[in-house]
């Protein structure tokens, strides 16, 4: 089967689709907004337009893992998290802590369903 690498660079690609799944890279808010809900919002509306403009949508995500700086904030990310995901479509999902680029407090990488 073929793989499609989306915006490959030397280290590595942005996205990958292979057998009707697209493997995303960690992504984080545009804007190091200053709190975690504000950081959280904004990711997650991009990860709306990412998985739509490559074929898929949120209660297609099959996988999610969770970077936050201080697990004090994991609370507070659940809590936008929670209110994003389709009721029933929870994908499997892990959070842990660790260092980021300074003003980021949490990156999100998932895989999805295509279903284009």
């Amino acid at each position: 089967t073929m793989i499609e690498r989306i915006e490959p660079g030397k280290t590595m690609s942005r996205a990958v689709i292979h057998n009707g799944l697209i493997y995303f890279g960690g992504h984080v808010s545009g804007g190091k907004q200053p709190t975690m809900k504000e950081q959280a919002t904004a990711l997650l509306a991009r990860y709306d337009e990412l998985l739509k403009q490559y074929g898929s949508d949120k209660s297609h995500i099959l996988s999610a893992e969770i970077y936050v700086t201080d697990m004090k904030l994991k609370s507070e990310f659940n809590e936008v998290w929670d209110k994003w995901i389709p009721e029933g479509c929870a994908p499997r999902r892990v959070c842990v802590e660790v260092g980021l680029d300074e003003g980021y407090l949490v990156e999100v990488t998932i895989t999805a369903e295509l279903v284009k």
